[in-house]
């Protein structure tokens, strides 16, 4: 497992460089460092030989992946380049938090301007809008510019802007897509007469879906360090399927991890294909299939596993700060958790466990928030301890209270009347904690980048005494 643990990270690395250059390499280049990985892993005679040849292979193909989607959305860019208006139609991928829906168009037609068919995606304000709804629309197409609003729309995939005159939403008709409309839908009408921040903080916690809360709330849940558990990720597909696992523990593993599997991709249609997402589902699912293999998932491999896994379906993801957290986090606590809960054994279990996974975390995702955001929070720790408890309860409450509202509204009212109080602590911890002035530290980007550096470093400590541990027993 050593030797595999350093080569899917080379992977990694060399899959990340050959996407953030794949312009200079150009296709010359992304040739010669596939053969030249080719080659070396051919020879298979020293470890690092080996991780540089994967090292290579990744950056050539993650830099050919990334210029083949850059050339498959030049004709709609090049289109987009005369603002001409035009008639459009196609289906809503997904919403892209803050940045639109990614909308892919079928066909445009912008009459002495031109025309496409299976034109590629673009961005566009449609709130609301359900993923794989159809949509017909009149507007504009407009040229993504340099700005970090557009860069990050380009990232995600979109080759242009829409601004739009005309609009109109039309049914969903992929039926998993269908379900997951209706499930959002539900739990909407079961928090429909909780407090707005609260009702929006279920949602939060079940789906992502924030809208709706108070700038107040969320400014303060994210000085507070818990603007996490909004932000769906590993823990909550960890609690979906724990959850599963524990209703269905009378059952057979295969009846177990087939349920797992298929709450599993019920609950990423559900959410959304959110980087985080992603990458827990994508670890999720290997866990489950070294499960089913009678093998044991090491979480290291499995992470950089699915790492690679979103980034060969989409490059953009790399630049995505919600992947880089969640990333980030994941390897914090693999790699500190236990040994800080060990170094707290004068504590309960049930308060050294938590916060260590919690100081590991943090550490781990400082320097990318210090770089983000220009702050670090203080009280992070505290707040987390306190809040974190009630998360999996509310989270599987929710989750419950959508799925009711599918079929039973009255039911799934009172499941969110049930999980209010809980959501209601959260933001009480998240007031208290992330509204006091002292709660957040500004960090210079200069510190960000030391702390990146310091991270790292006993990252690589951490990692190499543990590969030598494992050389050792093996």
């Amino acid at each position: 497992m050593p030797a595999a643990l350093a080569r899917i990270w080379s992977g990694v690395v060399g899959l990340a460089c050959g996407i953030a250059w794949f312009d200079p390499l150009g296709g010359g280049g992304s040739a010669g460092l596939i053969a030249a990985g080719a080659s070396g892993l051919a020879i298979r005679r020293r470890r690092l030989l080996g991780c540089v040849a994967v090292a290579c292979l990744g950056a050539g193909l993650g830099a050919l992946g990334t210029g083949a989607r850059d050339a498959r959305a030049g004709p709609l860019a090049r289109l987009a380049d005369k603002v001409p208006h035009c008639r459009m139609s196609g289906r809503v991928v997904e919403q892209m938090g803050g940045l639109g829906a990614l909308v892919a168009l079928d066909a445009v037609d912008c009459g002495e301007s031109g025309g496409l068919r299976n034109a590629g995606p673009a961005a566009a304000d449609l709130d609301g809008a359900h993923a794989g709804a159809s949509l017909t629309a009149r507007g504009w197409l407009i040229p993504l510019g340099s700005s970090g609003f557009d860069l990050a729309r380009r990232r995600l995939g979109a080759a242009a802007a829409l601004t739009l005159s005309e609009v109109e939403i039309g049914s969903v008709d992929s039926a998993p897509q269908r379900f997951a409309a209706r499930f959002r839908s539900g739990l909407r009408a079961a928090t429909k007469g909780i407090q707005r921040d609260r009702a929006a903080l279920i949602r939060g916690l079940a789906t992502g879906d924030t809208g709706g809360m108070s700038a107040t709330s969320e400014l303060d849940l994210r000085r507070a360090g818990l603007s996490h558990l909004v932000a769906v990720s590993g823990s909550n597909v960890a609690i979906v399927v724990g959850a599963i696992a524990l209703a269905a523990r009378r059952l057979g593993l295969r009846a177990r991890l087939v349920l797992g599997a298929v709450g599993l991709v019920a609950f990423v249609l559900i959410v959304g294909p959110e980087p985080s997402v992603l990458r827990a589902a994508a670890m999720g699912g290997i866990g489950l299939a070294a499960l089913a293999l009678g093998r044991r998932a090491d979480p290291l491999f499995g992470l950089g596993l699915a790492i690679i896994v979103v980034l060969a379906v989409r490059p953009g993801m790399l630049f995505s700060v919600g992947l880089q957290l969640s990333a980030a986090a994941t390897a914090g606590i693999v790699l500190w958790a236990h040994p800080l809960a060990a170094a707290m054994h004068r504590m309960p279990a049930l308060i050294a466990v938590p916060l260590a996974v919690t100081i590991a975390a943090q550490a781990a995702v400082a320097p990318l928030l210090a770089l983000t955001f220009g702050e670090i929070s203080v009280v992070a720790p505290v707040a987390n301890l306190l809040a974190v408890p009630v998360v999996p309860f509310a989270t599987v409450i929710g989750l419950a209270a959508g799925a009711a509202g599918t079929v039973a509204p009255a039911a799934a009212g009172v499941l969110g009347a049930v999980v209010a109080p809980l959501a209601g602590w959260v933001l009480f911890v998240a007031h208290s904690f992330g509204g006091v002035a002292w709660a957040s530290a500004p960090v210079p980007q200069g510190v960000g980048i030391l702390l990146g550096v310091a991270v790292t470093g006993v990252a690589a400590t951490t990692l190499r005494r543990s590969l030598v541990s494992a050389d050792g027993v093996t």
